[in-house]
């Protein structure tokens, strides 16, 4: 080997010492400058805050509310760091998200929102529950409550609606406007008597020997839901199965987590974080699969999790994707508790499939791309298999595999 002379090897090492202060001198300057604009930054930030502040203090002509002002700066703050699912919640919202995710219920069983005229308008009706017992459909408008009209209430919309909150076995007389193509207008009462139950988020039909497994939301008992409907479904003679997350929109890894781990002997969802470092949040095991041929339908509103939950089995399973492209939020959303109990949540990492990497911003783009007719609201349709054109297509395509 040859010799390098002693004051060569000094000098090389005197060079290196020097080069390796200039780069440590500079990254530790380039960190140093950034920390000074991030404080000029949040300075700028806070010293405007601060003149809004005082300004209005002086001037308002009434006194503030300070903890809706606080929660409404919050608010503004997560509305502004333009991720469009992000969220605050007080800690009475929290309580009570955490209440409505243990899949009990309890109330008169549907979903509403506000009409233009300021009446309630029936969304959705839960199955099993006690408005689809009484009789009452989604689509119904309700006028009045307890024989006071909704507009007639002190209170308007918000009081009448504060009535369905009620102690189980509770008669609420509700006055229905209702139509419907074969029979018009109707006006129709009901009493709707309060009670506590499951809220039922998977529902199971079988379609010769396909079964349609609807997702219709999300919470602790939907793993248990899903599992007791697919073996109801296969003991009926299911040789093949439709996953519809159609308008589906969750954030919960360990249900989703729980749901695949049903269906996939093999798959995996990879999370990757702002600092480089990625890590593997689910993993499915061989304990158990669904040996049979399988489609998935989605459309524009299929988002977050269930966006991850059709590309795992297209990936993993090799599932047809039927219907519109997806939403385009394949992220991961974390909760910050803060001292007062109130949360924020917000995306912290994207989420990449074996096949589909990540998908933020594109969506899922399905195998074949199908529109429903227009107009048509599966939601309220009285035919909802005949007007469903992604899932007979999806039928179609099941009978070819199953022939193949």
């Amino acid at each position: 080997m040859k010799r390098v002379p002693l004051g060569i090897t000094i000098g090389l090492m005197a060079i290196a010492a020097a080069v390796s202060f200039v780069v440590t001198s500079n990254y530790t300057l380039d960190r140093f400058n950034k920390k000074i604009s991030n404080v000029n930054e949040k300075q700028e930030f806070y010293s405007k805050i601060s003149e809004i502040d005082t300004f209005v203090r002086m001037n308002y002509v009434t006194d503030i509310d300070e903890q809706k002002l606080i929660e409404s700066m919050v608010g503004g703050y997560m509305d502004g760091i333009g991720d469009g699912f992000a969220e605050y919640m007080t800690a009475d919202e929290y309580a009570e998200y955490i209440k409505s995710m243990d899949g009990t219920t309890q109330g008169l069983g549907f979903s509403y929102e506000k009409e233009p005229g300021g009446y309630i308008r029936i969304t959705e009706v839960d199955i099993g529950g006690a408005a689809e017992e009484a009789g009452l459909i989604a689509g119904d408008i309700i006028t009045a409550v307890n024989n006071t009209d909704v507009i007639a209430f002190e209170g308007g919309f918000d009081e009448a609606v504060s009535l369905f909150k009620c102690a189980e076995g509770t008669r609420v007389r509700l006055y229905i406007k209702r139509t419907t193509e074969e029979e018009g207008t109707n006006f129709i009462d009901y009493d709707v008597i309060s009670q506590v139950g499951e809220h039922i988020t998977i529902k199971g039909s079988l379609i010769n020997k396909t079964g349609w497994i609807e997702w219709l939301g999300v919470n602790d008992k939907t793993p248990a839901q899903l599992r007791r409907v697919t073996d109801e479904l296969i003991a009926m003679g299911a040789e093949s199965l439709i996953y519809d997350v159609r308008g589906l929109y969750f954030r919960e890894v360990p249900i989703l987590s729980q749901c695949m781990d049903q269906i996939l002997d093999r798959g995996a969802v990879t999370a990757l974080y702002q600092n480089g470092t990625a890590e593997q949040i689910i993993c499915c095991t061989e304990a158990e699969s669904i040996k049979m041929p399988v489609c998935v339908l989605v459309n524009e509103d299929t988002c977050g999790l269930a966006e991850i939950f059709a590309a795992s089995l297209r990936d993993y399973a090799g599932a047809k994707v039927i219907g519109a492209a997806t939403k385009g939020n394949g992220r991961m959303q974390m909760t910050y508790m803060c001292s007062d109990g109130s949360v924020v949540i917000f995306s912290n990492a994207e989420l990449s499939t074996e096949n589909s990497g990540v998908i933020t911003g594109t969506g899922i783009i399905p195998d074949e791309t199908i529109a429903l007719p227009e107009g048509v609201d599966l939601r309220s349709s009285s035919d909802v298999i005949a007007e469903d054109t992604q899932l007979l297509h999806a039928l179609d395509i099941i009978e070819q595999q199953t022939k193949e």
